[in-house]
């Protein structure tokens, strides 16, 4: 499972860029899993940050006054003008477009047909979000449909297009409790606005607006060997968010928990060079939490994967299992603070002990797929 497995997948895409990173939040929090109850479900936190305190839903809010970044106009690239010239809807229709928090802890994926008409599927998971009659957790929930027209060339590598309309299979805000999980169906997150533009492959990197290349995985562009786009991406000018996208292709659950894992294993390098270069214990404190944080969404993937396709049978005897590995892992993370405990060093002797013990964790899990 360790190896690098470069394949493509419809629902969890690996983003193709390097130089990722995620948003950093207060150090000061120490991991800990809610104890579950022998009657009890598994409850994996992924959505509630360390300290017990659950994030807003999208904690992805744009600082005042910062209106969108104009997108930028790439270069024609030597031989491709006539290819371009004839660049239609239908170019993209044996692609997916992906839009995720980095892990897969939320997702929108997007198929656009041939005549522009598109449809896709939009989801977030919280499955400690428990209740009396859904102790399987809450999963926020749409599948839309519309259209892009008024495709329009602006440069050899780059189409803008129009969102002219969009339509929901299930009535947003409306809840309902299927099988012990919580659905709240919403709107899809990424599709708010109008103007799209498309970043055909070859469009240089350099010239594609920030936000886009944060999205797909290019947190610090100066650090992304590649100069030039490799897949077709597509960017929400209002919104300022970025799609990936890679060939549909239908494929086995060791597959797409191997997909998980590859992206996981390439920001868990990102994070080890972060703690190389750390100075403050601040600092090294926040980087644990982030590696530790990495595994935790990983594993809350790869559980729900799981769930979605093994039989009940199966997930009731891993869900027994969870639950001691859960045991193990709060008393060895506690272990790990004692020697330390009330110092400055305490969070990161934890927060590593956690990231440690949870990576182990998602390749255990990993094995249940084959």
């Amino acid at each position: 499972m360790k190896k690098r497995i470069m394949l493509l997948l419809a629902v969890l895409t690996l983003l193709p860029a390097a130089g990722c990173g995620k948003t950093e939040e207060d150090t000061a929090h120490i991991p800990t899993t809610a104890k579950i109850a022998e009657d009890q479900p598994i409850e994996i936190q992924t959505k509630e940050d360390l300290s017990g305190e659950a994030p807003s839903q999208r904690d992805l809010s744009e600082e005042e006054g910062q209106g969108p970044e104009e997108p930028a106009r790439s270069e024609p690239a030597a031989g491709q003008e006539g290819a371009r010239e004839r660049f239609q809807f239908s170019d993209l229709s044996d692609r997916v477009f992906y839009f995720s928090s980095g892990a897969g802890g939320w997702f929108t994926e997007l198929r656009v047909r041939a005549d522009g008409a598109f449809e896709g599927h939009y989801q977030d998971s919280n499955m400690g979000d428990t209740g009396d009659n859904y102790p399987n957790g809450t999963l926020y929930f749409c599948d839309f449909y519309g259209t892009f027209d008024q495709l329009e060339k602006v440069d050899d590598l780059t189409y803008k297009m129009r969102l002219s309309d969009i339509s929901f299979r299930q009535e947003p805000e409306k809840e309902e409790i299927i099988d012990g999980v919580r659905y709240i169906y919403s709107a899809a997150y990424g599709m708010d606005g109008e103007d799209f533009y498309l970043y055909l492959p070859g469009s240089r990197m350099a010239d594609l607006p920030q936000a886009f290349l944060q999205w797909v995985g290019c947190y610090n562009p100066e650090s992304v060997q590649e100069e030039k786009l490799s897949f077709y991406g597509l960017y929400n000018a209002q919104g300022e968010l970025g799609f990936s996208s890679s060939v549909y292709m239908e494929q086995s659950l060791s597959q797409r928990i191997a997909m998980e894992i590859t992206y996981a294993e390439e920001r868990d390098r990102e994070v080890e060079e972060k703690q190389k270069e750390a100075v403050t214990q601040m600092e090294m404190n926040e980087t644990a939490r982030e590696w530790y944080q990495l595994w935790d969404d990983t594993l809350n993937v790869v559980w729900k994967l799981l769930e979605t396709n093994l039989s009940e049978t199966e997930m009731e005897a891993l869900r027994k299992e969870e639950r001691e590995w859960i045991a193990f892992k709060e008393a060895q993370v506690q272990e790990a603070g004692l020697e330390s405990e009330g110092g400055s060093i305490q969070p990161l002797l934890e927060f590593a002990r956690a990231a440690e013990l949870t990576k182990e964790r998602v390749y255990e899990l990993a094995e249940y797929a084959k």
